[in-house]
């Protein structure tokens, strides 16, 4: 098992992006961060997200690279290491 598999295992896109500081409400809906938005319209599924208002969408991996502005392998290191995902 590769380190995108092992944190798309391992890691849900909500807890994630609770972890990350995003405030996820009732119904798993956020804010998105990837434009202005005043009212929740970015889904957090467990497995993947989509926003409603400019339909950004993706897995664990790409939320984590698109916060922190890093290639997929670095979000998914960034993730192993913050939830403590041994190799």
């Amino acid at each position: 098992m590769n380190i995108f598999q092992r944190v798309k295992g391992a890691v849900s896109v909500p807890e994630a992006a609770r972890h990350y500081g995003m405030q996820v409400h009732r119904s798993n809906m956020a804010c998105c961060p990837f434009h202005n938005d005043r009212t929740p319209s970015l889904k957090l599924n467990e497995s993947y997200y989509y926003c409603f208002g400019c339909q950004a969408k993706g897995d664990v991996i790409s939320l984590t690279e698109k916060l922190f502005d890093l290639t997929p392998r670095e979000a998914a290191q960034k993730l192993a290491a913050d939830f403590g995902l041994t190799p």
